[in-house]
């Protein structure tokens, strides 16, 4: 059986094995895998994945909906943060941000651990990527956040109802993304991380302006940015090194990066939009560097002399046009 049939959701089909190969039996590891292909004739691999993906995104948009509608008290606790007061303000908003991730997280988990890779064998052996699905949570659950964040943006219960099911049917299109790049051989690997990584960024872009817009005190904006910064960095860096200790480290040195920029950036006079781009320059160079290094094991001075040119322009456009934004 190719390898394009068994990881690939939307597969025509599977084909059985007779379970004999050249050398003598499979093991029973295989024949496992083998009659999990053969289960669904319309999906593939796994008509349980699709239907987990199905659950999750109606959940989402169903969770959208309601937050629109839901009214809490706000909380607010202030505390003395290195010598001055501090404030931070608990809402409804704040409530289903942190709801809706961890349900989109808990989701994804549950979708990817029926990938052959990381649901183990039939005998209860580990999976064969160690199980580490939880690399896999960060973009669904910033997407989820980013859209209870911009529902309320939209002016009419039609735009609003449109807003709650684009965020499911986009939760949706990112699971069979992250199923398809489970497996760096499988068909469709190479579209489904382009794909995500725009996506990545752009979550990336929208989260750092709407916090870095706040204005709020740099120990929180800066915490607030240099978490998503982690959970970012870990999807796009978790394909490029098996080891995952590595990836934690570069993802954990990409946030402290993003933090330490944040907490700068608020005594600069730069506009919302300014900030925001900015940041984004800083997280893509930084994870682009980082990606790199995972791959190469070193950095060429002229892979750092593009970065640096490249940097630079970005900034210079930022300055020029970002006032204006």
């Amino acid at each position: 059986m190719g390898t394009e049939n068994w990881y690939s959701p939307f597969g025509a089909g599977a084909q059985q094995n007779t379970g004999q190969g050249e050398g003598g039996s499979q093991s029973s590891v295989a024949a496992g895998m083998e009659r999990a292909a053969a289960s669904s004739p319309v999906y593939g691999t796994n008509l349980r994945f699709v239907q987990r993906v199905s659950v999750l995104a109606w959940t989402v948009a169903a969770t959208v909906a309601i937050s629109l509608f839901l009214r809490l008290p706000t909380v607010v606790f202030t505390l003395n943060a290195l010598g001055s007061p501090m404030s931070i303000r608990i809402s409804e908003t704040t409530v289903i941000a942190v709801f809706i991730a961890l349900l989109t997280a808990s989701g994804t988990e549950r979708a990817i651990r029926t990938h052959p890779l990381y649901s183990g064998d039939p005998m209860g052996g580990e999976p064969e990527s160690g199980g580490h699905t939880w690399l896999f949570w960060g973009l669904p659950a910033a997407v989820s956040i980013l859209a209870v964040l911009l529902a309320p943006e939209a002016r009419t219960p039609l735009f609003q109802a449109g807003a709650a099911l684009l965020s499911g049917g986009l939760i949706a299109i990112i699971l069979f993304n992250l199923y398809a790049s489970a497996d760096q051989e499988a068909a469709g690997y190479r579209q489904a991380r382009i794909l995500l990584n725009v996506l990545s960024y752009t979550a990336a872009l929208a989260l750092f302006l709407l916090v870095y817009q706040t204005r709020t005190r740099s120990l929180l904006s800066g915490s607030l940015i240099a978490a998503t910064a982690a959970l970012l960095a870990v999807e796009l860096l978790r394909d490029i090194m098996p080891r995952v200790n590595v990836v934690l480290s570069y993802a954990a040195l990409v946030a402290v990066v993003l933090g330490e920029a944040a907490w700068a950036l608020n005594y600069w006079p730069l506009s919302g939009a300014s900030g925001g781009l900015v940041l984004l320059l800083i997280f893509y160079l930084f994870v682009g560097l980082a990606r790199h290094a995972l791959h190469e094991g070193h950095l060429s001075r002229r892979l750092v002399l593009e970065y640096s040119a490249f940097a630079v322009l970005a900034l210079l456009l930022i300055v020029l046009i970002g006032p204006g934004l």
